[in-house]
């Protein structure tokens, strides 16, 4: 049954999911951002690594004239949450809250500027990930 639960999983029927939620924005250079991860089972076990969050800074870049888009610039700040292959159970939920201290010399959101919060996780066959959008104000 593993073989075919794997076969499952790379064309993405009934995978883990993860998701962020209660993402607390806006909020200011310095401050703590508070987040739930939720990590949730599909229609089989499966054993799941460290769920990774990270804080990361866009940019705005353009790749023709007056065609742009934002792309990765930094990240900065990360937090681990160790799971070592805690196996997640089929339609199993699993929600753990986190808190991310931001640094204090954040720009505010702008025009070419936006920040994200990003979560995810190793699953075999899968990396399931989820990104939300946060604003930074002065």
């Amino acid at each position: 049954m593993e073989i075919l639960d794997r076969l499952k999983s790379i064309v993405g029927i009934g995978k883990a999911t993860i998701e962020l939620s209660k993402v607390d924005t806006p909020v200011r250079p310095g401050a703590e951002l508070h987040a739930t991860v939720i990590l949730r089972g599909g229609d089989y076990d499966v054993a799941v690594q460290d769920v990774r969050l990270h804080f990361d800074e866009e940019r705005m870049v353009y790749t023709a004239q007056g065609r742009g888009d934002f792309a990765f610039w930094q990240q900065h700040g990360n937090v681990t949450i160790p799971l070592g292959g805690r196996m997640l159970g089929k339609d199993e939920q699993l929600e753990m809250p986190v808190v991310l201290t931001l640094p204090g010399d954040l720009a505010p959101n702008a025009e070419n500027l936006r920040y994200v919060l990003i979560a995810e996780t190793e699953i075999p066959g899968l990396n399931p990930k989820h990104a939300v959008p946060v604003e930074v104000v002065a």
